[in-house]
């Protein structure tokens, strides 16, 4: 259909993303329909240590900086992923997720990220 919108930018970032590599080009595409975009300010929480996951966040830009008990475990980037460890096991969330730099992420709920076809 010529007036379908195509989430080019959404679908060529979750295809590089290891955690959906399995899956097959309509289902990467479902995905990045349902994906919404958010912008985070440096130094604002994404994720908070103990939270409930409601979301998978893929960064599209910018950086994040990972931390368990107040200590940096990671720096994150363009094409890694964030809180699926809360989706998969249903547990609270492991770390906490700080913007250190103006971020872009693309969100995609529970359900679109848990039930994904492979």
């Amino acid at each position: 259909d010529r007036a379908a919108t195509v989430p080019v930018v959404e679908i060529a970032l979750l295809r590089r993303m290891r955690i959906f590599a399995a899956l097959p080009a309509p289902a990467i595409e479902g995905l990045a329909r349902n994906a919404e975009a958010i912008e985070v300010a440096s130094g604002a929480h994404i994720i908070r240590a103990g939270e409930a996951g409601d979301r998978f966040y893929a960064i599209a830009d910018g950086e994040v900086e990972i931390q368990r008990q107040g200590k940096t475990v990671a720096h994150l980037g363009r094409g890694d992923g964030i809180g699926e460890i809360a989706l998969l096991r249903d547990v609270p969330r492991t770390a906490d997720a700080i913007a250190r730099a103006p971020t872009r992420l693309f969100a995609l709920d529970r359900t679109a990220f848990v039930v994904a076809p492979a």
